[in-house]
């Protein structure tokens, strides 16, 4: 006879897993599967916002790699402009530590199961939710859907349908393999590939350096990323690409159909991401965060799965919906609104407002407050990328 559990949750990725230890401290019991064998490669940045560590449940401690207070927003061979705040503006974990951290801490509950190496293959509901892996057969009365860009329950479900499929590649590089102990401050170049950027985000050991665009078909993006290893005086001894991974972030994904029965997207699965920078991790962390919470409420008849849904607009479908507007602008021409970025009115409350935690809507909405407060905490150092260039030159004794 097959176990019925409480929930069963398909991913075990940040929002999977933040929905999981929601859930378990509601006192529900808890089945988590992921496709593949953990740890596993998991291509992503590895930053988070301040609103994703008040988002997540769990602790980060053991994962984090390093903080930073300053990051840079640069137009690519143009000018760049270091944002610098008192309070931390991102951390950096190394995702497939984090994830695998993040199983390891909810498996300290009793009602939880974790199940790694087991992909789905068939969902069904009869009442109760069926699903069938590729080693047995499970039902649960709620399910969670946090499978990434290729969700298989927003595929049985027709939850999504995010607006397109931005493309990320990246690669992580051992600092022993750079001919010079550099410190490289957090940056994002805007224009170092059509329609999108070029990011370092430095952790303790390693760099992570990566491409991001909207641009349905960009060329050539693996001999793109060299040449911007070589730029930014990041290029590595040896294979430049050694460990080169490439993903799809589905972005615009605000539109959702809320289902009849109580199944839940979270993340990448709804098409939740900010097409701006290509943040994914708070969206997953937050929609995880709502659909335990939801899950929770509606064990005990507080609420109906429907609440999930309207949850979501107060943050992450908020942000979703507003910054793939304006991506679909801002990449028009990255110059002009990057001028608008650069103006005190707008980096000084987004600045402040991100280091306590508030999301794109909210430093709008509070912009005037957070500009008062920030005068004496946010500042702002801009150069010419030429000067720029030759002050990293003469450090490097280039």
């Amino acid at each position: 006879m097959t176990q019925t559990s409480d929930v069963i949750i398909v991913g075990a990725g940040p929002g999977g897993s933040n929905a999981a230890r929601v859930a378990l401290e509601g006192g529900l019991s808890v089945v988590q599967l992921d496709a593949q064998p953990f740890p596993r490669v998991k291509p992503c940045a590895g930053g988070l916002t301040r609103k994703a560590e008040r988002a997540l449940a769990l602790d980060l401690g053991p994962s984090l790699r390093a903080r930073s207070n300053s990051i840079e927003f640069n137009v690519w061979r143009s000018r760049t402009n270091r944002f610098t705040n008192r309070d931390a503006l991102v951390s950096f974990v190394c995702r497939a530590e984090f994830d695998a951290d993040l199983v390891r801490q909810n498996r300290e509950h009793a009602r939880f199961e974790f199940a790694d190496g087991e992909r789905v293959e068939r969902i069904a509901f009869d009442g109760l939710f069926r699903v069938q892996t590729s080693k047995r057969k499970l039902s649960a009365r709620q399910l969670i859907g946090a499978d990434g860009a290729y969700s298989v329950v927003n595929k049985t479900f027709g939850i999504s349908k995010p607006r397109l499929l931005a493309t990320a590649i990246e690669v992580n590089v051992l600092c022993t393999r750079l001919a010079r102990a550099e410190r490289f401050v957090p940056c994002v170049d805007y224009g170092a590939v059509p329609e999108g950027y070029g990011w370092i985000f430095p952790k303790d050991d390693q760099l992570s350096i990566g491409l991001y665009t909207l641009a349905s078909k960009t060329k050539k993006l693996r001999e793109r990323l060299v040449a911007y290893m070589a730029e930014k005086g990041a290029l590595p001894s040896g294979d430049p690409l050694e460990g080169v991974e490439a993903h799809r972030i589905p972005v615009g994904g605000f539109r959702l159909r809320s289902p009849k029965v109580p199944v839940y997207v979270v993340g990448d699965a709804a098409g939740l991401a900010d097409a701006l920078t290509g943040e994914g991790i708070y969206h997953a962390l937050e929609s995880g965060r709502l659909a335990g919470r939801t899950v929770c409420d509606v064990a005990a008849g507080r609420a109906t799965h429907h609440a999930y849904y309207s949850r979501l607009w107060r943050s992450v479908r908020s942000d979703t919906a507003l910054t793939y507007v304006l991506a679909t602008q801002f990449h028009k021409d990255q110059d002009q609104a990057m001028r608008l970025l650069e103006s005190p009115l707008v980096w000084r409350p987004l600045t402040y407002g991100y280091s306590r935690g508030a999301t794109f809507t909210g430093c709008l909405l509070f912009g005037a407050a957070y500009f008062a407060r920030s005068l004496a905490r946010t500042s702002c150092r801009r150069t010419d990328w030429q000067e720029s260039r030759a002050a990293q030159e003469l450090e490097r004794g280039v």
